[in-house]
Order: C-alpha cells, then structure tokens, then sequence
C-alpha cells in the first residue's frame, strides 16, 4: 500500500512539474510596485526597464491595467529603474539596494512632459516589509565582511537577529552538525534547514553544517543570508525550525579581488579561569590566509568568481578531571580484579576531597582546513542564462581527552556542485530550474597514546575499552567510535513565478534522493559503568553493554524526499497584501541496500523482524497550509503590521533512524547482562540478553504550528525598529526513551512505586532504547530589534528576545544532543518530563554595529592621512543561562534505567529553592538543597529547574583603510574577542547523589564557554 502511494504521487509530481508555478527567493530578490500620473491615476502600457549596475543586465516588464509592475528572479545587488511613457517625463531611480529575499517596493509617479525630459532620483525602496507575514531578517555583506568574528565563521551572524539564540550545550560533533549551533523560535537545534544557493546544505545530524574545525569559513565567497524565523511561505520545506538561506558572490563587469592574512598568537592572549597561574600560558598559533577574485570573462556576458581559504591552529588548552585521590589509591581493601585499572587513572595534581581529587593537564589541539569555492554565470540570450557553482572544504583536527590517553581525531570533507537555469518565458512568467549534488563525509576514531596490556580488554582482540564511575570521569575511548558517516544528495528543483493582476503566484517541486554510507561503531570493546566509585574499588558492575563479535554497523541507507507548493501572494488592496499557501511533502520509506534492517512492531515480542521496513511511513497525509499578511497602515511604506500562522512538518530523515537502524539484532548484537561480572563479561546474546536501540515501528510525523504577530516602523536615518510576539506549539515530537523499564505500582496520590526485584517490561531483553514520536513542545517570545542600515558611516543593529521553550524531552537522538540531556526518568508518563527545554534562553541581546570614524575637514597633509580611514566594529552578547537538572547517580527507583540513573532526581529540602544558586565555579549551586527520596520512588524535584551560569562577551575589531592609487585598499585590522576577559562559565557537575552518598564534587564547573581575551591582527588588500 505504502510503495503504490509512493508510485502515485510521482507520477502525479511528473504531471505538475511542468507545468508548476514557483520561485526561488531564497537567493533571489524582486522589485514591484504602481506607476502613477500627478493625480494618483494608474498608468498602464508603461515600460519598466530594471537593470542590474554590477552586469549590465536588464529586465523589462510593462505595467499592467492597475498601473502595476512587479520584476522577479533578480540577484541581490545595486538596481537602476527606468520608467517610460510617452507624453510624460521619464523616470529613473539609481543605486536601488536589492538584498535576498526581498520585494522591494518602488512606486513612481510621472509627470507630463517629453520622453528627453528625465527626472532622476537616488533611491531605496522602503526599509518596512510590506509583502510578506514571516519574520525574517537580513545579514548583509558589510555586517559579513566587517563585523569581528572569532573563527571567522559567518554563520556565527545567525546569532544576531531577534528570536535566534545558541545552543551552547548541543555539541558539535559527527552525527550532530559540526557549525554553529542554534535554536531558532523554540526549535531543536537539528529543525532548522540550512541552503546554500537554494539548495539543501544540512548533513547528517540534520545540526548546523560545518567542518571538524567547528565553523563554515567563506566570510569572502558568501554575498549575503537571510533568516526566516517564523511563519515563512511555502516554498520552503524540510523543517519544523527556521530556515538559514545563503547565496554565494559571483563575479561582475570588474575584476575584484582580495588577499587576506590573520594571525593569533597566544603571547597576546590572557590566561583562562581554569589555567595554572604558575605555568604558561596555553600556546596558540593560528594563521588563516586566502583570497578571492571575480570578474568578466566576456563582458556583459560571462562572468567568474573563485576563492581559496587555508586555517592552520595549534591550539593549547587546559583540561580538568575529577579522579581518584592519593587517600583511595592507597587503600587495602582494593578488589585485586579493578586496582589495575584504578591504577590507570592519573594522579590528582590539584585539590583533592576525600575519595577524589582533580588533575588538569595542557594539552595541543591541531587544527588543519582548505576551503575553495568556484562560480560561473552566463547569459546565453535576453531569456536564458546559466550558472554553476562548485564548493570544497576539507578539514582535520585532534583533540585529547580530559584522561590524556586518547586523542579524538576528526575528519571531515565536503563537497557540492549547484547549477541553474533560469527562463524568462515572459515578462510575467519565469522558470528556474536546478539540480545540486552534495557529498558530506564526517569521520571520527579515538587514537591511543599510550599502549594497553591486553589483559585488560574485556574482550580479547579488541581494545582496552570504557569504564564510567559515578562521581569521576571515564576511562577510556569514545564509546561511538570509530564512526564515519558518507552523505551523498542529488537534488532536482524546478520553480516558476507567474505575475497576473494583484497576484503573485509561486509554486514548484523538489525531488532530493539521500545516499548515505556509513559504519557507526558503539560500545566496540565494551563499557562497563559503575553507580560509585566505591562499588568501583569492590568490583560490583551497575551495567554492561558491548557490541558482540561479528556484528556490524556498516549500513547504506537510501532514501528520497519530494516536496511540492502552491503559493500566492494577493496584494487584496494597494497596502495590504495576504500571503496563502500549501506545501505537501512526504518521504520514501528508507531502505537498506545489503538488506540489513530489520525491526519489531510488537515490542512484547522475543525477537526481532529481520526485512523492512524498519517503521511504517506517516508522511503521505503531509499536507501544510500557511496564511498570513502584511498591512501598510498608514499607506506610506512606514508602517507594517504582519501576522500569521502556519503547519510545518519534520520530515523523518537519517538523523533519526540511522543510528538504531543500525543496531538491531541479527546484524548487530549489543550484550547487556543482567549481572554483570567484571571484567569478563559474555560475548554472545546465547548465553546474555540483548540490549536493543530501535525507532519506533508506528512513529507518527512530527509537526510544529508557527504563529506570529509583528509591528515595523521605520524612523529616521535608515532605522527600522520591529517588535512582536513569535510562538510555536510542536505535536508529536521524536523522544528518546528507555521502554524496557520495570512496571511501577500506581499509589494512591497517583505517584510511581517500583518494588523491589522487578523485572523489566520484556524479560527477553535487556534494556530497550526507543525513539518513540509522543512528544510535545512549547514556545512563546518577545523579539525587539531596531537597525540602521550603512549610512552617513553608521550601521547599527539591536535585538532582544524574551522567551520561554518548555518540551516533554529535548534529546531526540540520543545523550549527546545536549550536554545537560537525559532519558525521561519513565517513558510511560510523557507530562511527568515537562520542563524547561535544554536549549531554552529566558534572555538575550545582541548589538552589533560598525563606524567609520570621522574626520575634520580642516585637516590636510599627513595629519589627514593618519586620521582617516579608521573603522570601529563590535558585537556585544548578553544572555541568561541554560536550564539543568540535579541528578542520582543509581538506580534509586529501581526502575531499571539504561545505565546509573537515567534521568532520576533527588527530593527537595523543605526551606529550599528549586534554583538554589550559589555561583562561583567551586559549588555553582548548593547540593544540601536536595535529599534522596524513599527507595522505590522518584524524586520530587522537577526537570530543569535550575539556571547555569549565562554569558557576557563583548568582541570588537579597529581598522585603518588605506586607499592606494588604482582603487586599491589595504585594510589594518586588530580583532579583540571578549575584550573584556569575562568569565562565562560551562555548566556544573549535576550529580548530587550516587550509590554511595553525597557526591563530593557536586555543582563544580571545570570549564569555560567561549574563551578568555584573545586577540587577532590582520591585513587585507582589496583591488
């Protein structure tokens, strides 16, 4: 039934497609508006030349019976409007701004007179978004190129527009998104799409894109991006989140170039809080050089654009572990099968209390990148032009592990090919078709530096492996490696733009095939985990999980997404425009090309289905409308309220299935004994029982529903200021629970009760991973911005958030989602885990501005040239903390969790705040606030009640320009990042108690966000 539906709605899609109506204004932008007489009367029959300064190409439209005009499918840049009519004077706008995804406004009035006779005006459309209801904001190429960024990694600018926050606990790694990580509007950092040049740009995680050096480095190649944060049309798919769009730089009728070199050093940097007074300073080189160059290969015609950008780092950095004191290893009473591997542990170098200490280390991270981006564009007719553009990026880096035995070496490669055709069938009515090939490899493995008796594996011919102990960090390799993850896209898109009356119609497809190769090793060797460091010196294992010999991860999944909409954009009235539209999209079902898959619709059942599908797919019921508008209140251009509302679908992609789609018996066996003997566990689920990772065989589609309600005015000297109400309300959100729990007793105040001995929901397995859609979200927010656009040497820009995200569980893939994460404490209770998501900022604002400084008129000669040219930048960031949980160490409930306590928490003191904050990094908050609840039960304390540490930084950048002869520049830059050496401390230690007591170390911090003060120098030739 599922594969016919499939087959129906291609050939429906093969129907449509040409005949499709759409646009593409994610990388484009377009100029409409009235041509009028000195009465207000329409002037149809006007010809409107618009043409492009930087190429020379122009677009002719003529105005229709209302005197309306509308120009589409334009590339951001400088525009001149020509109107003509004969009997009237001719009209003409120069040095129009087009940015991306704008429609700019530009009506003109036409006086009586010769077509010689030319009235001449500078020009700029109305800085009020008057066509369109989403909220969505613009980085430009001045804030792109200007403003300091540490890494030079533009995406960081996604952080400056209202309604978007970071992330600061999602880590970027292989699986997860390797950039920048945000969450826009209360979406989960992995529910937000990114483009490049109108094409899926996101890799497997789904996360931010980047390279292993944690950043997308093209400050140079991209021109500029746009952020749609809610309720944006529906042309846009793939995500329940925002939408990052950017278009890359092509070449114009002047060659243009740049060359450009930084440099840090670290004997220019200042110590962090976590560094020895006594030592060194951590040692940093960094040197990031490249260029580009741009322009005609034929003039008017053919153009080109490439660029190159090589980062090389070594970055020194202080590590902190907690590990067992000089006082435990000098114990008698060791068990003589753990003192080795307690042996193996470093020694504490640094304060020590009672049974553990902590031991810092400097330690040298490496860092090597190469980024190159090629662009062409030609124009075969007045109708037809083409374009291609190819990106490569390449990028390693290693870093050793708080127990320095392990370095952690990441590498990743990117590649993507984008090529265009775009057909002005009429002036009315346009066609762009696409098709983009992207490749993103990710590859992670944790290296020895030192060798291991192989005594000590656990199982013979692998590795030594990992060993968790409450209290104290592991010892051992990352448990996910060695992974690598081979995602290969092709993309076909075909949009058309038809303009008719008073509307705007769009619509088109898109069809995208995923391949994705991959091998995703976990718990290779074994990993043991103990409830307390105690239980650790007695030898006696909480858990075992290992992955059994023979089995295999390697998978080739295969999939495709098709998207389809119809959008229309009705301006109802000459200041009021509705924006109504639908998108269906809907997945295959993935497949595994070996055959390797397998599922288990009844989780009751004593095995798995080997065959697929492994779930059932609920995307053919897709379908997603959209409405809003965009009022011009007072009919000026300056005044705009907008508001709508939208259904936004998450297609059910690799990033969540490929993980436990990988990891089910009988391709792949993971032991999970349930006593397990240390350190020689069993190596077959003949003689053990099975631990299994699954996705839920009857998952429903999730969903998000986008509101919004904003007022613009625009004020003088090109300000705008924007304030609004942005919310969310998410259905059937992915949750990743344990379902293999025991099966409580119901009190009568309706609260948990396990009994001792109780066995779990399946008995012929051990623990159950699920990743199950019974989720649901929350959000709400006050956005406030205000900005100037560049002028008179000013640019300006504001923004404040005041929101709320509150979820039933925000991990949807797995632990490492965000580093304050865990499994609902009971899978079986969704409402019992409402709380605070991970992600959720209460507060942030962001400023950021740029001037050039003035000089008096007064000056000449060399007093002059030393004084001009000066150029300050800055961006201050001001935001509240994260939420966190106080955690148990154990199985208090004995509710049979995964592993320790999987997301239980203590009770709260009478007296006590459920924030009980303290501050400081020794004891951040105050664990005597919290006592173990009654054996049996859960504790009372609710998820994510306490506020981390929050963040102040303030990074700013002084320039000197120099004009050489030529229309040449070189720029003298020094870039200071957090120029003022605040502390903005990491999240504390969470565990108040394990299955020994109190937990010495709780509520420390032994890390930092960001960095100390470091600065950057660097030169720049522009020509």
């Amino acid at each position: 039934m599922a594969r016919s539906s499939v087959l129906t709605a291609l050939v429906l899609i093969a129907m449509l497609a040409p005949a499709a109506l759409g646009s593409a204004q994610g990388t484009t932008g377009s100029i409409s508006g009235f041509v009028t007489d000195d009465t207000g009367g329409a002037l149809p029959g006007t010809t409107v030349t618009v043409r492009h300064v930087e190429t020379d190409q122009k677009r002719v439209v003529v105005t229709d019976g209302a005197g309306r005009y509308r120009a589409q499918q334009l590339a951001p840049g400088k525009y001149d409007v020509t109107v003509e009519l004969q009997g009237f004077r001719t009209a003409r706008v120069t040095d129009l701004t087009l940015t991306v995804g704008q429609d700019a406004g530009v009506n003109m009035q036409l006086k009586v007179g010769g077509l010689d006779e030319q009235v001449t005006v500078t020009g700029e459309a109305s800085l009020v978004n008057m066509r369109q209801s989403s909220v969505a904001a613009l980085v430009d190429e001045k804030q792109i190129r200007e403003l300091p960024l540490n890494g030079r990694d533009f995406s960081q600018l996604t952080l400056l527009q209202p309604g978007v926050t970071a992330s600061p606990s999602t880590q970027q790694q292989v699986d997860r998104g390797m950039g920048t990580q945000v969450s826009i509007a209360g979406a989960r950092p992995n529910q937000i799409s990114y483009q490049i040049d109108g094409t899926d740009a996101n890799t497997q995680g789904n996360g931010s894109p980047g390279s292993a050096a944690g950043g997308l480095l093209g400050v140079e190649t991209v021109r500029e991006f746009q952020v749609l944060v809610n309720n944006y049309s529906a042309e846009y798919g793939r995500s329940t989140g925002g939408i990052v769009t950017a278009v890359t730089r092509s070449g114009t009728n002047a060659f243009k170039g740049t060359l450009f070199e930084f440099n840090r050093d670290s004997r220019f940097d200042s110590r962090t809080f976590f560094d020895d007074p006594n030592a060194d300073i951590p040692p940093l080189k960094r040197n990031q050089f490249g260029g580009y160059l741009g322009g005609p290969l034929v003039k008017d015609k053919t153009f080109f654009f490439g660029s190159y950008e090589g980062l090389r780092q070594d970055r020194g950095l202080t590590t902190i572990a907690t590990v067992p004191s000089r006082a435990t290893r000098a114990r008698a009473d060791i068990s003589a099968v753990t003192r080795p591997y307690l042996l193996l542990y470093p020694e504490p170098n640094g304060r020590e209390t009672g049974a553990t200490g902590t031991y810092s280390v400097q330690v040298t991270s490496p860092t090597r990148e190469d980024y190159a981006v090629g662009k062409a564009d030609h124009t075969i007719t007045d109708a037809h032009s083409v374009s291609a553009r190819y990106s490569w990026d390449k990028a390693q880096v290693d870093q050793d592990t708080p127990i320095p035995f392990w370095t952690t070496d990441t590498r990743t490669k990117s590649q993507s090919f984008v090529g265009e055709h775009k057909w002005i069938i009429r002036s009315n009515l346009l066609n762009v078709a696409k098709a983009a090939w992207n490749r993103a490899y990710e590859a992670t493995d944790s290296i020895e530096k030192r060798s291991f008796d192989p005594s000590l594996f656990f199982i013979p011919g692998t590795r030594f492996a990992n060993i968790s102990v409450s209290g104290i960090n592991s010892l051992g390799p990352d448990t996910n490696t060695p992974t690598f993850v081979d995602l290969k896209s092709l993309q076909f898109i075909d949009n058309v733009a038809w303009s008719a009356a008073s509307h705007n119609v769009k619509s088109g497809v898109s069809i995208t095939h995923y391949m994705n190769d991959q091998d995703s090793s976990f718990d290779f060797g074994g990993n043991y985990a103990f409830t307390s460091l105690e239980n650790f010196l007695q030898n006696r294992p909480g858990t075992y999980e290992g992955q059994a010999p023979g089995s295999t991860t390697a998978r080739r999944w295969r999939q495709s997404l098709i998207g389809m909409y119809v959008q229309d954009d009705w301006s109802a009235r000459r200041n009021l425009t509705l924006n109504l539209g639908v998108r269906y999209e809907f997945i295959t079902t993935p497949h595994e090309l070996d055959g390797r898959e397998a599922s288990m619709p009844d989780l009751q059942a004593n095995n798995t289905v080997a065959g697929g599908p492994i779930f059932k797919n609920p995307s053919f019921k897709n379908v997603a409308p959209r409405a809003g508008f965009a009022w011009d209140i007072t009919g000026d251009g300056r005044n705009a309220l907008h508001g709508g509302a939208g259904l936004f679908f998450e297609p059910i992609l690799s990033n969540i299935y490929r993980a436990y789609g990988n990891r089910t018996p009988p391709y792949y066996n993971l032991i999970n004994p349930l006593n397990p003997t240390f350190p020689t566990p069993p190596i077959s689920g003949t003689s053990s029982l099975l631990r299994l990772d699954l996705v839920d065989y009857n998952i429903r589609n999730p969903y998000r529903v986008q509101y919004n309600v904003t007022y613009q005015r625009e004020l003088p000297a090109r300000t705008v200021v924007t304030a609004g109400f942005v919310g969310s309300r998410g259905y059937r959100q992915i949750r990743n629970v344990e379902y293999n729990q025991a099966v409580p007793q119901i009190q009568a105040d309706g609260s948990f009760f396990f009994p001792a001995g109780s066995t779990r929901r399946n008995p012929n397995f051990g623990s159950v991973r699920l990743r199950i859609s019974d989720g649901s979200s929350w959000y709400k927010g006050l956005i406030a911005g205000a900005s100037r656009r560049f002028s008179a040497g000013l640019a300006l820009q504001a923004s404040y958030t005041l929101g709320k995200s509150e979820d039933l569980g925000s991990q949807a893939v797995g632990s490492a989602d965000f580093d304050n994460s865990f499994q609902p404490r009971y899978a079986f209770d969704p409402m019992d885990n409402r709380g605070l998501s991970d992600f959720d900022i209460r507060h942030n604002f962001v400023f950021n501005s740029t001037w050039e400084i003035p000089v008096r008129h007064s000056l000449g000669g060399a007093a002059k040239a030393l004084a001009e040219g000066w150029q300050l930048a800055s961006i201050l960031t001001l935001r509240s903390g994260i939420p966190f949980t106080p955690q148990l160490g154990f199985d208090r409930a004995r509710a049979l969790p995964r592993s320790l306590g999987a997301g239980q928490e203590p009770d709260l003191v009478a007296g006590c705040s459920l924030n009980p904050v303290l501050g400081g990094a020794d004891q951040y908050f105050d664990p005597n606030c919290f006592s173990l609840p009654a054996a049996g039960t859960f504790g009372n304390v609710p998820r994510n009640t306490i506020i981390g540490p929050g963040l102040a930084s303030w990074d700013m950048a002084l320039f000197k320009n120099i004009a050489v002869p030529g229309g040449r520049r070189i720029q003298l830059r020094a870039e200071g990042f957090n120029i003022t050496n605040h502390v903005n401390f990491g999240l504390p230690q969470p565990t108040v108690f394990n299955a020994a007591g109190r937990v010495s170390n709780a509520g420390q911090i032994t890390s930092i966000v960001g960095t100390a003060r470091q600065w950057q120098f660097g030169v720049k030739v522009d020509f």
